[in-house]
């Protein structure tokens, strides 16, 4: 495929203007290259744009008013979507369009974001500059490709796949690498970096570190491919203010090779909270993160660091931050028809004639547990319910174990540590491994950690991982 990792991607819209108009759906199929396999995985959801979507838009992609009215917001997808572009080729059918409301929209939740970007259009012109057409549907057209869910963000992400695929069984690849190749858009170093900084860089997993000034820790990062990565933060094309700031201010990139992305990922989490880096602002914001525990029928918001082992007690998350948290209980407290007041997360209003109303219950949202409609039980069981996708899961191994993350033929392996969701440490051999198994004390809850183990141990489910149980 284009790269060790490429992004299929599209995005609907309120309308044409980044600044003005908002993404209503976003699609990502993203292709990993793992050896002579690939892997691919689909992601995509309705987004409330905040504002109304046009009645002719609405007719073009089918989407309503009414479908994304309980969407969560971009702010809410925004770290999971940055999650999965971060390393990728980021592949779109006039890219510009796609890239630019996403940057903008990554802009608004506070999160800098760039990728290299690879437009279909002109890759179809490059590869056909005989063919008049270059349209999504005169590409479906002319490879006989289902296009039966057009305008729709997931229906069109995949045709992109099915488009490269088709490629690459039709053309020779060294012709589609070497037009590929030419329309990335291609890095420009900033001038504080000596012109030989990429080549000293390995094109393989890490985590990398921005250095200016005084020593100063600008940002950490980290990437399936190192080389790649780092160019791309000083690709020339869209640069936002953030991004232009880093560029002035880095002096040095450090970088630390990983066995594989499991690695990568656990030694940036580990790196941001211990050295606090300027630019990366969505994760360190992630440093406020907790979850709920419900209390007398009430969700209480529990910090990270005070989190104790999930298997003991019901703790549901975990999320970015408390904010997040109780945005995520009022979407469902409206799709559940749960009471706002029942659990203080509404005031009470003084009546002389018993229990008044909340606000929900006026506009007929909630069940009436406010007024003694539903008792308390009830309640209760229903927000149970409710929260249940958001269930912390208990440990589900008998004690630590090793996460083995294969380097390749003859570069080792990496052992990751990990036990009741705390990763202990990285070793390079099961006598190493064991040592740290036998910690005196487990580590406070991450919750960044956590959800990077549960990724993990989905691969594990999937024959992906190999893992081994400690002593």
């Amino acid at each position: 495929m284009f790269a060790p990792r490429t992004c299929f991607v599209d995005v609907e819209t309120t309308g044409t203007s980044p600044k003005r108009d908002r993404i209503t759906e976003v699609a990502v199929v993203a292709v990993d290259r793992d050896g002579p396999a690939l892997r691919v995985t689909e992601w995509s959801s309705l987004v409330n744009p905040g504002v109304p979507i046009p009645s002719d838009i609405g007719w073009l992609t089918g989407i309503s008013d009414q479908m994304v009215r309980s969407a969560p917001p971009f702010s809410e997808l925004a770290e999971r979507l940055y999650d999965t572009l971060e390393d990728a080729v980021f592949v779109a059918h006039n890219a510009r369009f796609d890239f630019g409301f996403l940057k903008s929209e990554f802009a608004r939740a506070g999160v800098a974001w760039t990728a290299r970007m690879l437009c279909t259009v002109r890759l179809s012109r490059r590869l056909f500059p005989d063919r008049g057409s270059h349209t999504l549907d005169a590409i479906a057209a002319r490879f006989g490709l289902d296009d039966s869910e057009r305008h729709r963000a997931l229906g069109d992400a995949r045709l992109l796949w099915r488009f490269a695929q088709r490629l690459y069984d039709r053309l020779p690849r060294s012709e589609i690498e070497d037009a590929v190749r030419s329309l990335l858009v291609r890095p420009g170093l900033p001038p504080t970096l000596g012109p030989d900084a990429l080549e000293r860089i390995p094109s393989a997993p890490g985590v990398y570190v921005m250095v200016g000034a005084a020593e100063h820790t600008l940002y950490v990062g980290k990437s399936v491919d190192l080389k790649s990565r780092v160019a791309a933060h000083f690709a020339g094309d869209g640069w936002d203010e953030r991004s232009l700031r880093l560029a002035r201010e880095v002096e040095r990139v450090d970088w630390e090779r990983t066995a594989g992305e499991i690695g990568a990922l656990l030694r940036e989490s580990e790196l941001v909270k211990q050295r606090l880096p300027a630019h990366n602002v969505r994760l360190r914001r992630c440093l406020g993160q907790g979850a709920l525990k419900l209390h007398a029928g009430r969700p209480r918001w529990v910090r990270a660091a005070d989190l104790p082992e999930p298997a003991r007690e019901d703790h549901y998350g975990p999320f970015a931050s408390r904010a997040a948290s109780r945005a995520a209980v009022m979407r469902l407290a409206a799709e559940h028809g749960l009471c706002l007041r029942v659990m203080a997360m509404e005031g009470r209003r003084s009546n002389n004639d018993g229990p008044s109303p909340c606000f929900n219950y006026q506009l007929r949202r909630c069940r009436g547990a406010c007024v003694g409609l539903e008792s308390g039980e009830a309640h209760a069981l229903r927000l149970r319910e409710a929260l249940e996708p958001w269930r912390m899961p208990a440990w589900p191994y008998a004690g630590p174990i090793a996460l083995i993350e294969d380097a390749g033929i003859g570069a080792g392996c990496d052992w990751h540590v990990i036990d009741r969701w705390r990763w202990l440490g990285t070793a390079h051999d099961g006598t190493q491994a064991r040592a740290l198994a036998h910690a005196p004390q487990l580590p406070p809850f991450d919750a960044d950690q956590f959800r990077i183990v549960q990724t993990a141990l989905e691969r594990v489910a999937r024959g992906e991982l190999q893992w081994i149980q400690l002593p």
